[in-house]
């Protein structure tokens, strides 16, 4: 049941990540407001399912937001960069050229590469922290939500004919 929900909050807010790139008729100001909102959210949700899934004891649960707190603040602007390079893709989808295209995809790449490196700063900071098993935890948290997220938004861009 547990995984029921966080699987449900997590698709639900995959989909909402994608809808600023979609929405180009938005001008910037009303976009970056629209994202702003969608990050309160998002931060609000993602941290229930990570306490959740995480399962600290009280002791522990202080120490883990803490360190938490600025994964979260790099996280995002990895998100940032993600979010730029789709809106780029929208922008650029009925004109798509093989240099765009090459781009777009360097810059998954790249951004990719960023999120791995995060989580691989963070594994190590856990892990001398709290130790191996929450450090693994954490990972595992993380990468099944951003799997999860990746499907959604996966699934919701259509593919560069």
């Amino acid at each position: 049941m547990r995984y029921c929900r966080i699987a449900l909050v997590v698709w639900t807010v995959g989909f909402l990540v994608t809808v600023p790139a979609w929405t180009q008729a938005l001008n910037d100001k009303n976009t970056q407001t629209y994202r702003d909102l969608l990050r309160k959210d998002l931060r609000t949700e993602k941290q229930s399912l990570v306490d959740q899934a995480m399962g600290l004891e009280a002791a522990q649960k202080a120490q883990f937001w803490t360190i938490y707190d600025g994964y979260q603040k790099a996280l995002s602007a990895i998100w940032d960069l993600r979010i730029a390079n789709i809106k780029k893709y929208a922008d650029n989808f009925d004109k798509m050229t093989d240099p765009v295209a090459d781009e777009l995809a360097n810059t998954m790449l790249d951004i990719e590469g960023q999120r791995t490196a995060l989580r691989k700063k963070y594994y190590a900071e856990y892990k001398k922290q709290m130790g191996a098993r929450v450090a693994a935890r954490f990972l595992q948290v993380e990468a099944t939500i951003g799997a999860m997220m990746d499907i959604q938004i996966g699934t919701a861009i259509p593919i560069i004919q």
